[in-house]
């Protein structure tokens, strides 16, 4: 199920309208419906928001897939929520083309191998 779907259906087993939700995260309506219509996605901090007013992991919000160890994504999502500069990070990338994306895991990888990672 994809995101769109899982935040419409956690909101409306609430019996909550989009206002409703907007108000309690401190966003707009506009955002809940773009989210709800698959049109945008909101970032890591925001999901993490949502997940806890819902009283669910980060994992039941997101698309499951078969293939994906969801202890291991669980172990991803916590990490990102610790650390807020790892959250920014992952946050900013999420729309980068892949030879930028290239260029950032260059640099990380060069100072991993600097500091004997």
């Amino acid at each position: 199920m994809k995101f769109s779907d899982n935040l419409r259906n956690l909101r409306i087993s609430r019996r909550m309208t989009q206002m409703e939700l907007a108000e309690k995260l401190g966003t707009s309506q506009s955002a809940i419906a773009a989210w709800e219509n698959s049109k945008r996605e909101p970032d890591f901090r925001t999901i993490s928001r949502i997940a806890d007013y819902f009283g669910v992991t980060m994992t039941a919000l997101l698309p499951s897939s078969d293939i994906v160890d969801e202890s291991y994504v669980t172990s991803i999502a916590e990490q990102l929520h610790q650390n807020p500069k790892l959250g920014l990070l992952f946050d900013r990338t999420k729309t980068m083309s892949e030879e930028d994306l290239d260029v950032i895991l260059s640099v990380v990888n060069a100072i991993s191998r600097e500091r004997g990672d």
